[in-house]
C-alpha cells in the first residue's frame, strides 16, 4: 500500500507540472531577444498549458570499477479541463526503464491511464483498472487540494512560486543561441551554466513540501559537497517565439565523486529533459480494452495486504465487496480504510494507513 500511495502522490504532483511550468519554455541566430528577458517572460507567463504531449527522459552512464547505464522515459498525451482547474487531468503516459550494471539488467514498460471516470495501469501487455469507486475517492481528494489553491495566483508559474522557486535562477551566464524547431514549433534557445546550489536547494524544497513527503532540506554543507562533485552542468530552455511557453527544458551534468569517498564510480554523466508538443491542442484519452481488476496485478507483483484494492476494479464499476479481515460488524480494517479516505482531507489521507493494521 505504501507503494500505491507513493505512486498516487507522485501522479498528483507530476501530472499538473505542464501547467505549473507553462511559463518555461543550435539553430538560426536570427533571434536577438535578451536571453534574461526571455527567461523572465517565460517563467512568469500567465498562459496555462492544459493539454499536449509530454516527453520526459533521463539517461545516465557511470564509469569506473562499477560502470552502468540507465535510460528512462515518460511519454504520452494529457488533457486538463481548462474550465475546472480542480479536475484531475486525463492522461495516457507510458513509462520505460532500462538499466544495466554489476552484471544485472533491468527492463520495465508500463502505462498509467486516467479517463474522466476511471484509472488504469498497463503492465506486460495487460490492462488493469483501479475501479470507479476508488478513483472517485482520489479525484475528490485532488479536487479538494486544488480548491484550496483557488485563492492564490493562478498564473502559469504559481505552483512553482508556492514552493518558493524561481526557475530563472537556475541559469547563469545565459546566452541566446537563436531559433530552433522543437516538435514543429519555432523556439528561442536560451543556454546557460547550471546554478547547482540553487537547483539543489529548490529540489529539496519540492521534496519537503510534496504531499506525504518526509525528505529533509539539504544543509549548506551537503549543497557544498554536491557542488564540488559537479564538474560540468548546463541548462537549456526552449521558449516559443510567439507565446513564450515551454517547449523543452534540458539539464546535463557530469559528476565526479571525490577520491576521498572511495567510490568505485569515477564519474557519472546525466542528461534530463522535458519536452512539450501539441501544446494546448485537444487530446483524446480512451480506456484500454480488456482491463482486469487491479488485484490481479498486485498479486502478480507479490504485493501483500491488498486492503480495499483487492476488491476494487470491477468492469461494471459497482460498489466493491471488501474483504472481511477484522471479523467486526464494521467490515474490518479494509472497510475502515475506505471510510477513512472518503472522509479525510488531503492532508489526512496518509494517516488512513493505520486503519489497515
Amino acid at each position: 500500500m505504501s507503494r500505491i500511495r507513493t505512486l498516487v502522490a507522485v501522479l498528483a504532483i507530476a501530472i499538473p507540472i505542464p501547467a505549473a511550468v507553462a511559463g518555461c519554455g543550435g539553430g538560426s541566430s536570427s533571434n536577438s531577444e535578451d536571453p534574461q528577458q526571455v527567461l523572465h517572460e517565460t517563467f512568469s507567463n500567465p498562459t496555462k498549458i492544459t493539454s499536449g504531449n509530454l516527453d520526459i527522459s533521463v539517461s545516465g552512464a557511470a564509469q569506473g570499477a562499477q560502470s552502468g547505464n540507465l535510460s528512462a522515459s515518460i511519454t504520452g498525451p494529457f488533457q486538463a479541463d481548462p474550465n475546472d482547474p480542480t479536475a484531475f487531468p486525463q492522461l495516457d503516459l507510458n513509462a520505460k526503464v532500462t538499466a544495466s550494471g554489476s552484471g544485472q539488467n533491468i527492463s520495465f514498460d508500463g502505462s498509467a491511464i486516467a479517463t474522466k471516470d476511471n484509472a488504469y495501469v498497463e503492465y506486460q501487455g495487460q490492462a488493469y483498472e483501479v475501479g470507479t469507486t476508488l478513483f472517485k475517492q482520489f479525484t475528490k481528494a485532488y479536487a479538494q487540494s486544488a480548491a484550496q489553491q483557488q485563492g492564490q495566483s493562478q498564473s502559469a508559474g504559481s505552483v512553482l512560486q508556492q514552493f518558493g522557486i524561481d526557475p530563472s535562477k537556475w541559469l547563469t551566464n545565459v546566452t541566446n543561441e537563436g531559433e530552433t524547431d522543437v516538435g514543429g514549433t519555432t523556439t528561442i534557445h536560451v543556454h546557460g551554466d547550471a546554478n547547482v546550489p540553487q537547483i539543489a536547494s529548490d529540489l529539496g524544497k519540492v521534496a519537503q513540501q510534496a504531499p506525504g513527503g518526509t525528505a529533509q532540506s539539504l544543509s549548506q554543507s551537503q549543497i557544498n559537497q554536491l557542488t564540488s562533485a559537479v564538474k560540468d552542468a548546463t541548462v537549456d530552455v526552449y521558449s516559443g517565439t510567439d507565446d513564450h511557453l515551454l517547449r523543452k527544458l534540458g539539464l546535463s551534468l557530469t559528476i565526479a565523486p571525490p577520491a576521498s569517498t572511495g567510490s568505485p564510480v569515477s564519474s557519472v554523466n546525466v542528461d534530463f529533459s522535458v519536452t512539450l508538443s501539441d501544446v494546448n491542442q485537444p487530446q483524446t484519452i480512451t480506456a484500454p480494452q480488456g482491463a482486469k481488476p487491479i488485484a490481479g496485478l498486485l498479486q502478480k507483483l507479490g504485493v501483500g495486504g491488498l486492503g480495499p484494492l483487492g476488491a476494487l476494479g470491477g468492469a461494471s464499476g459497482a460498489a466493491p465487496t471488501l474483504p472481511q479481515t477484522g471479523g467486526t460488524s464494521g467490515g474490518g480494517p479494509s472497510q475502515a480504510y475506505l471510510k477513512c479516505i472518503q472522509q479525510a482531507s488531503p492532508s489526512q489521507i496518509n494517516q488512513c494507513a493505520s486503519k489497515l493494521q
